[in-house]
C-alpha cells in the first residue's frame, strides 16, 4: 500500500475512456483499485460497508468519465468521489472511543466465552490466522474513527497513500495549508492515544491486545516475545523513543492490504464481536 502513482499514458487512457473504452477505463482503475478500497475501509471502520462503498465509486466513475475535465489526476478524481461517498455515509455517527479496545480487552480478560469465541475465529481457516503487525494496523484504523472525518481523510490521504498536501487539498477540496493542520491533528491526536493506552510503547499503557491475543491463540508466550522483536515495537521509555514508533507503525500500515491479509477474516469477526460489545 506504497505511495499510488498515475499510469505514465494517462491522457491517453482518459481520452478514450471518454469515448466509451471500457478496456481503458479498467487500465486506469486498476492501479487504484485495493488502494481505494483499503482507503474507504480505514476510514470507515467497517470491510462490508468499505467495500460496497468503492465498487459504488468505481461505477459511477465509469458512468461520469466522460465528465471528467483532466484538471487533475484522476485518482485524485477518482479518489474525491470516494471521499464524498465516505463523508455522507458518515454524517451523523458517532465517533468511535480511543477506549474501544481497551473495554473489549478487560470483557476478553473477564469472560471465558468470550475468550473461546475468539480462539473460534482463528481456527476458521483462510484470512483468519492473527499476526501481530496486522493488528498493529487494525488498531490504526480503530483510533482513525477517533477522529473527525476531515482528520482522518487528511492523514490517510497524505502519511499511508503517498498524497501530496496539494493533492489531498484537491480531493477534500481545501488549500493545501488545511492538509497540513489537518494532518498535523489528527497525527497529535493518534500519538497521544497511543501515548496513553498502548503499552508496546508505554510500559504503563492500559492495551495489551496486539502481544495479548498472540499469546492467547498460540499459547507460547516465548513466540509473542519473538514476535514482537521481529517487528521492534517493545514497550519504549523516552517521549523520543516513544515517538519514534508513529513512523514505525506508519510502515507497518504501508505494508498491509487490510482486506486482503491473513488475518482479514480475523479481523472482520473481531470488529463485529467489539461493536457489539461496546453497544451491549
Amino acid at each position: 500500500m506504497s505511495s499510488i502513482t498515475s499510469v505514465s499514458n494517462e491522457p491517453e487512457l482518459i481520452a478514450k475512456a471518454k469515448s466509451g473504452d471500457r478496456e481503458a477505463f479498467a487500465q486506469l482503475y486498476e492501479p487504484l483499485e485495493r488502494p481505494l478500497a483499503t482507503f474507504l475501509y480505514r476510514l470507515l471502520g467497517l470491510r462490508q460497508e468499505a467495500e460496497d462503498l468503492a465498487q459504488e465509486t468505481v461505477l459511477h466513475a465509469l458512468e461520469t468519465i466522460e465528465t471528467f475535465s483532466g484538471a487533475t489526476s484522476f485518482r485524485v478524481w477518482l479518489f474525491r468521489m470516494a471521499v464524498e461517498a465516505g463523508f455522507e455515509r458518515l454524517r451523523g455517527e458517532t465517533l468511535w472511543s480511543p477506549d474501544l479496545q481497551v473495554r473489549f480487552g478487560q470483557r476478553l480478560a473477564e469472560n471465558d466465552a468470550l475468550r473461546r469465541r475468539v480462539r473460534k475465529l482463528h481456527g476458521l481457516g483462510v484470512r483468519a490466522t492473527y499476526d501481530i503487525a496486522e493488528h498493529i494496523d487494525y488498531c490504526f484504523m480503530c483510533l482513525g474513527r477517533t477522529l473527525p472525518p476531515h482528520e482522518s481523510a487528511a492523514l490517510l490521504l497524505t502519511e499511508v497513500y503517498g498524497f501530496s498536501h496539494e493533492e489531498a487539498g484537491e480531493v477534500l477540496g481545501a488549500p493545501a495549508e488545511s492538509m497540513r493542520h489537518r494532518a498535523e491533528q489528527a497525527r497529535q491526536t493518534l500519538v497521544e492515544h497511543l501515548e496513553s493506552r498502548c503499552s508496546l510503547i508505554n510500559t504503563k499503557g492500559t492495551c495489551g491486545l496486539c502481544a495479548g491475543y498472540h499469546t492467547l491463540l498460540c499459547g507460547d508466550q516465548r513466540q509473542t516475545e519473538r514476535a514482537l522483536f521481529e517487528i521492534d515495537l517493545q514497550a519504549r521509555f523516552t517521549p523520543q523513543e516513544r515517538a519514534a514508533t508513529w513512523d514505525q507503525r506508519l510502515a507497518i500500515v504501508r505494508s498491509i492490504d487490510p482486506l486482503h491479509a491473513d488475518g482479514t477474516r480475523f479481523h472482520e469477526s473481531l470488529m463485529t464481536i467489539t461493536l457489539e460489545k461496546s453497544h451491549s
